[in-house]
């Protein structure tokens, strides 16, 4: 098991150490062996897994087979069922503290040994575009790994559920099992057996679309400055937009582009918005660096997104409001939001 936590802790600071490829405590990990999953904790980050901590063990076969089994003939409620057979399924580990498993834990049961899921700014550019399937078709039809492009679907169960039926469809199809998964207003799931492999497809994912819409490589970390009592924004994205526009969350809730936006920009600044403020024409946070650095990242993915979509002349994608009650109530983002 030492070598599958190595694995986990090497392909989690691969996405987790640059902002255009994972903001705070979003995207998961995970790594399978011998019908025991590892996968990131929920609400954590993906730099925070050690050998020791942010990760949870759980019974891989356990969740595959409830997925293989459901009958959705019988009115039960899928969703709290689906989300106990996740916590059931935990494993204790000796010296590894028992955490809750990802939020996607259940999709990440299905597919292959290494399992990288982003919510990388450049794959976001089409899959929260009108255009964006089609610009997938135009880059990836030949590459050797296989893709296929979910709608947006609710995560948890529903997700889990109609991306097994999409991977089924493609393999009776294609005869092969889709290495990379676009997901609409959501992000990117890249899936293979080898480490070198899972790593290399989602470099070339993300530098196949960064070349195509001509973005310099230069958006792989935050600025932030030190004030009294907490944290200014000086990442230039930022800067740029929020003296140009403000920053409102009237403004954010005209475009709710994915969940991650919902749970760490709308939400603080419903309930919470002396914890983030703009001020002298940029955003200050009130809060902890590691809070801040969170809050921070996901806006300027967001911004970065929305500009990078316009700069290239598409029609941006947004989640509807069923979609966005439904996040907003969802336990499950609840706490996730809520791990410190």
């Amino acid at each position: 098991m030492k070598k599958t936590i190595q694995d986990l802790i090497e392909i989690s600071t691969y996405a987790g150490d640059r902002v255009d490829y994972t903001q705070g405590g979003g995207g998961n990990t995970s790594v399978k062996k011998d019908g025991v999953m590892l996968i990131k904790a929920s609400g954590y980050r993906l730099v925070d897994i050690t050998k020791k901590t942010a990760f949870v063990a759980v019974d891989k076969e356990k969740i595959e087979n409830y997925y293989q089994s459901v009958d959705l003939a019988v009115k039960k409620d899928y969703e709290k069922e689906s989300a106990e057979i996740s916590k059931s399924s935990v494993i204790a580990m000796d010296g590894i503290e028992t955490l809750r498993p990802s939020v996607e834990v259940g999709f990440h049961a299905i597919l292959k040994k290494y399992v990288i899921h982003t919510h990388s700014v450049y794959a976001n550019i089409i899959t929260c575009s009108v255009e964006g399937e089609a610009i997938a078709e135009k880059l990836f039809s030949d590459k050797d790994f296989g893709y296929i492009f979910m709608p947006y679907i609710n995560p948890g169960f529903e997700l889990t559920l109609a991306m097994k039926t999409k991977i089924e469809n493609y393999v009776k199809e294609k005869g092969k099992f889709p290495e990379v998964i676009f997901m609409k207003n959501h992000g990117l799931v890249v899936t293979a057996d080898y480490i070198e492999r899972v790593k290399a497809i989602n470099t070339d994912v993300n530098e196949t679309i960064r070349k195509y819409f001509d973005i310099e490589d230069t958006f792989r970390s935050v600025e932030l400055e030190e004030i009294d009592g907490g944290y200014r924004s000086n990442t230039k994205t930022i800067v740029e937009f929020v003296s140009k526009n403000g920053l409102t969350k009237a403004l954010l809730d005209e475009k709710p582009l994915y969940p991650d936006q919902l749970v760490y920009l709308n939400n603080i600044l419903a309930f919470s918005p002396e914890t983030m403020t703009v001020k002298d024409k940029t955003v200050e946070y009130k809060v902890d660096l590691k809070k801040a650095t969170t809050l921070e990242e996901t806006l300027f993915a967001y911004l970065f997104v929305i500009e990078s979509i316009k700069n290239a002349g598409l029609i941006v994608s947004i989640m509807n409001e069923k979609e966005v009650d439904f996040i907003n109530n969802w336990e499950a983002e609840k706490y996730r939001r809520s791990v410190k």
